[in-house]
């Protein structure tokens, strides 16, 4: 029988992080064992829900972003132990019922290495549903959860439908067969602390062949951006700029315009003294991270 780790990175939030871990526990019935990053420094009240509610985790001292926290729960289900499967969820995100279910079992029974959920988000609830407004501010701001509006939405349940290939909803729920870790590896550490992380990995993995597809039945919630929006997670404009420049710079184009078939067409790039980025599709080794994001943090 596979087992399934399912990691979730967390960045405060914690209302939102306890939505997401009881999505897991109260529908997922195959074998899965939950296991969060606490990205956030200093957050000790998710450190404290998560130990009293016996949930593994490990806990960062400094904010080392997105795909570093990613890279850690990668090496707890794949270094340190011996999942066959990792669904990663975030910490806006709520499973409806069968969905991480569906996902186990479509690799469980077809070759698919990379299997995907689909997206139900805010903006389109309260576009069918808009008497919810009232409880949200600007950008969706949401701090009473009493109404649970997410369940209102009863299209989840569906019979079981594959499409594909496909590679969206990357981070949000998506599931990885260890087969992707051996052939990609890591997340590029250099899309600190967020964005373009998920289309590296999508072209990456794509150039190497992983195979994929997007279950129209795996549904989930996402109340889009709360980091951003409901947290401190860093300056949108600034970081996604330059992560977008990188990103172009690495490939040689936007996503879906790319004109390298390997990062920096061939040539090792050096970003900055002492570090050199190799050209190479595949990401092996973490000695370099610290000093990577240190080099974007200062930027």
């Amino acid at each position: 029988m596979s087992k399934t780790l399912v990691g979730v990175v967390t960045f405060g939030n914690l209302p939102f992080t306890k939505l997401t871990i009881e999505s897991i526990q109260n529908t997922v019935t195959k074998p899965h064992k939950i296991f969060a990053v606490v990205g956030k420094p200093g957050d000790t009240e998710t450190e404290k829900w998560l130990r009293d509610s016996d949930i593994s985790h490990v806990v960062h001292s400094e904010n080392w972003g997105f795909p570093f926290s990613l890279n850690d729960i990668y090496d707890y289900a794949w270094t340190e132990h011996d999942y066959d499967y990792l669904a990663i969820i975030g910490n806006d995100v709520i499973a409806y019922p069968r969905a991480i279910d569906s996902l186990i079992e479509v690799a469980d029974t077809h070759d698919y290495e990379w299997v995907c959920a689909s997206q139900y988000e805010i903006r389109q609830l309260l576009k069918e549903f808009p008497e919810y407004q009232q409880y949200f501010g600007s950008a969706f701001q949401v701090t009473d959860f009493s109404h649970r509006c997410w369940e209102r939405f009863e299209n989840w349940n569906r019979p079981m439908s594959i499409v594909g290939p496909g590679m969206s909803d990357v981070h949000n729920l998506a599931l990885y067969k260890k087969s992707v870790f051996e052939k990609v590896g890591y997340i590029d550490v250099n899309f600190y602390p967020a964005y373009f992380s998920d289309n590296d990995y999508c072209r990456r993995s794509a150039n190497l062949g992983i195979t994929s597809c997007t279950l129209l039945n795996a549904m989930y919630f996402h109340f889009w951006s709360r980091t951003i929006h409901q947290e401190e997670g860093g300056s949108t404009h600034d970081f996604f700029r330059a992560n977008s420049t990188f990103y172009r710079m690495k490939w040689g184009g936007p996503f879906g315009k790319e004109a390298f078939s390997v990062p920096f067409n061939g040539h090792d790039f050096i970003l900055g003294k002492d570090i050199v980025l190799p050209s190479t599709t595949e990401i092996f080794d973490r000695s370099q991270e610290i000093a990577i994001i240190k080099y974007w943090m200062n930027r």
